[in-house]
């Protein structure tokens, strides 16, 4: 019993503990965004959104940018002491949010996952169900539930991406701060540091955050695909916006040109102001040293084309809503559903008329039996009168004379019967098929 309800409570734990490399070597980002890979647009999602967006843009005033202050080449090249609080910041808040709560249901809340690795809070729970748990037992599930929340960190699941760039250092860092946010107690001795490069910094923040919504590579949208719902892939990006322009589109916001005329509107892209101006410099500084491409010989997917009217993109408010999912119509819903219903249809009328037909056949075929046999019955009665034997009779053999002369008319008469009821039996059957 106490089986099959931690089998229920702990549904989700993978036997097994996934290996992970101690070290990881940097790489450029490749394929598609995660978006594209899910077929979801980027209406339908909470994935990468933060819900904040820029300030206001007045038409009237000329497009200013505050200029940060550019950090030395060989600063970003110095070893950082990151926590796991700020790795979680970097791989996981885009999604997951602050607290990591999520947005479900699409994104789920990572607090309970990892409320299941800790020994103490097994035992708590299942005593709270009215049942008691041995502490072996209850270690042995929490391990089970770790090894779990790893592979799911490595591997990804159904709509989460896989994060195998994250090396055993920085997993371990992240682990400890989740297990922060849910509330294990003694988790707080278990915040350590990392040490990272620039670069990697940077790796981090595009291939968790970017690239969900970015594809790595392609053609540089016109001002009316933008308008349209393309994205910018991020291998022009660099080409495209300078470092100032780059840091203050990522931290607070700044309006594009879209539309035909070009015209300078705030386009769909949230803010990140959880990112620190020198991470998002390291973000710049990753894609200039590791240039995206598709990594892949097929050709970039299409741009999911995305469902914002252009009469609903105001060039200077801005309002945070929430994704509007407008429910799909298309012409092949109907036919999918027609086509079933019209095969069904034409299934059964083909029955109904084939049992309709064998039905009138077995009819006729009735009829004509019945005719037939009466036919039978009436010549082998004629038949036995022919044959039948007439005692000779000494006392009258006039009426001999005449009896044989009776039969042979009656045998002339017989043949003519004969063939007026093969004429009308003939007749008959014709009568019948035509009526039927």
């Amino acid at each position: 019993m106490k089986s099959v309800v931690l089998l229920c409570v702990f549904a989700t734990s993978a036997l097994g503990h996934p290996a992970r490399p101690k070290t990881v070597p940097t790489t450029r980002v490749t394929g598609e965004s995660w978006l594209n890979h899910l077929h979801r647009a980027f209406e339908e999602t909470s994935m990468g959104k933060t819900y904040r967006l820029g300030p206001s843009f007045d038409k009237g005033s000329q497009e200013t940018h505050a200029q940060p202050p550019q950090l030395p080449a060989d600063a970003r090249r110095q070893a950082l002491a990151l926590r796991g609080s700020d790795l979680y910041r970097l791989n996981c808040w885009g999604c997951h949010g602050e607290f990591g709560l999520g947005a479900p249901p699409e994104i789920n809340s990572v607090i309970n996952p990892t409320r299941a690795t800790s020994t103490q809070l097994v035992m708590k729970r299942m005593k709270g169900l009215g049942m008691d748990m041995s502490r072996a037992d209850a270690a042995q599930l929490a391990n089970e539930s770790k090894a779990a929340l790893l592979q799911r960190l490595h591997k990804g699941g159904t709509d989460m991406p896989a994060f195998p760039y994250l090396n055993d250092p920085e997993v371990d860092a992240i682990v400890n701060y989740l297990r922060l946010l849910a509330g294990i107690p003694g988790a707080e001795k278990q915040q350590g540091l990392v040490k990272e490069s620039s670069v990697r910094v940077g790796e981090h923040v595009v291939k968790s955050t970017c690239h969900i919504c970015h594809n790595a590579a392609g053609l540089n949208p016109d001002p009316q695909q933008v308008f349209d719902g393309t994205i910018p892939p991020l291998n022009t990006l660099t080409t495209r916006v300078s470092l100032p322009e780059f840091e203050q589109k990522i931290r607070s916001g700044a309006p594009i040109m879209m539309g035909t005329p070009p015209s300078l509107l705030r386009g769909r892209m949230p803010v990140f102001d959880y990112l620190r101006e020198d991470e998002v410099a390291d973000a710049y500084l990753y894609l200039t040293l590791y240039p995206p491409d598709w990594g892949v010989p097929d050709p970039p997917s299409p741009a999911i084309p995305q469902k914002q009217a252009a009469s609903d993109m105001a060039a200077a408010e801005f309002t945070i809503e929430p994704p509007n999912v407008v429910p799909r119509s298309d012409a092949r819903d109907l036919n999918i559903i027609l086509l079933p219903v019209t095969a069904a249809l034409l299934i059964t009328g083909g029955l109904w008329f084939t049992f309709s037909e064998i039905r009138r056949l077995t009819a006729i075929s009735d009829r004509r039996k019945t005719l037939v046999l009466g036919r039978v019955s009436a010549v082998q009665d004629a038949s036995s009168l022919e044959e039948m034997p007439l005692e000779p009779s000494p006392s009258n053999s006039t009426a001999a004379a005449e009896i044989a002369d009776f039969v042979t008319d009656a045998a002339f008469e017989r043949e003519d019967y004969r063939t007026f009821e093969s004429s009308w039996f003939s007749r008959l059957i014709e009568r019948e098929d035509k009526a039927a």
